[in-house]
C-alpha cells in the first residue's frame, strides 16, 4: 500500500495487469490476515475479484483461487512489480497457448532469458501446478510457488521466452522487496514523468538515463 508517484504499489499491478487482453479471469489471492484487510478493500475498489486463504501455504491458496474458473493455466503477477508490461503478459499467455509446456516465465533473468526483472510474468498449467502438493513434502514448495520448477527443472518442462533487444538488460531490476527499491522506483517516477499507462520500453528509457 505504499505510494509509488501518488497511487499504491498495488494499485499500479492491478492497473497495469488488467490491461492484457489475453487473461480471461483476475483475482487478488492474498491472506486471511486482518492486516490484509486492507488488500482487499482496495482490489475491490479496483473492480476485480477477491480470494482469501492460507499465509502459510501459498501453493494452496493460489490452487483454490483458480479452481472456482475451471481455470487450465494460471498466470501469476507478483504484487511487488508495479511496473509490470501488460504487453509481455499477453506475449507470454500467446506463446503458452501455442506451445504448452509445464512453467513458462519472462519476468526474471535465468536459464538462459536475459531481461530487465520486473516487467514480465510467469504462467503455470493448473494439473501440473496442483500435483506439487502430492510430489514434495517440504514446506517451501508451499510457501515459494516457484521452488519445484526452479530446483527441479530436470523434472518439469520449464521454458523461457525471450523479449526484444530494449529490454534484454539484466542490468535494472524494477522490484519492490526493500524501502530503498521503492525509492528508486520513485526517483524513476518524479524524473521521468513515468505513469501507470507508461510501457516498459519508456520506463527503459528513463532508467537508463537516470
Amino acid at each position: 500500500m505504499a505510494l509509488l508517484g501518488k497511487h499504491p504499489v498495488l494499485e499500479w499491478v492491478v492497473t497495469r495487469t488488467l490491461r492484457s487482453s489475453e487473461v480471461d479471469h483476475f483475482v487478488l489471492a492474498t491472506s486471511d490476515l486482518p492486516q490484509d484487510d486492507v488488500l482487499v478493500a482496495s482490489a475491490t475498489g479496483l473492480g476485480i475479484n477477491v480470494f482469501r486463504g492460507s499465509d502459510q501455504n501459498v501453493l494452496q491458496r493460489i490452487i483454490e483461487s483458480a479452481e472456482p474458473f475451471g481455470a487450465q493455466a494460471i498466470v501469476r503477477v507478483c504484487a511487488d512489480n508495479p511496473f509490470v508490461e501488460p504487453s509481455l503478459i499477453d506475449d507470454l499467455v500467446g506463446h503458452f497457448r501455442a506451445n504448452w509446456c509445464d512453467y513458462l516465465f519472462n519476468h526474471r533473468p535465468g536459464l538462459g532469458l536475459v531481461i530487465a526483472d520486473g516487467f514480465g510474468t510467469e504462467i503455470f498449467d493448473f494439473a501440473v501446478l496442483k500435483s506439487i502438493e502430492n510430489r514434495f513434502a517440504e514446506p517451501r514448495y508451499r510457501e515459494h510457488l516457484t521452488s519445484a520448477y526452479w530446483e527441479h527443472n530436470d523434472l518439469f518442462d520449464v521454458r523461457w521466452l525471450a523479449c526484444d533487444a530494449a529490454l534484454a538488460d539484466s542490468r535494472f531490476r524494477f522490484d519492490v522487496d526493500t524501502p530503498e527499491d521503492l525509492n528508486y522506483l520513485e526517483s524513476l517516477v518524479q524524473s521521468g514523468n513515468i505513469t501507470m499507462a507508461s510501457t516498459a520500453h519508456e520506463i527503459m528509457d528513463v532508467a537508463r538515463g537516470s
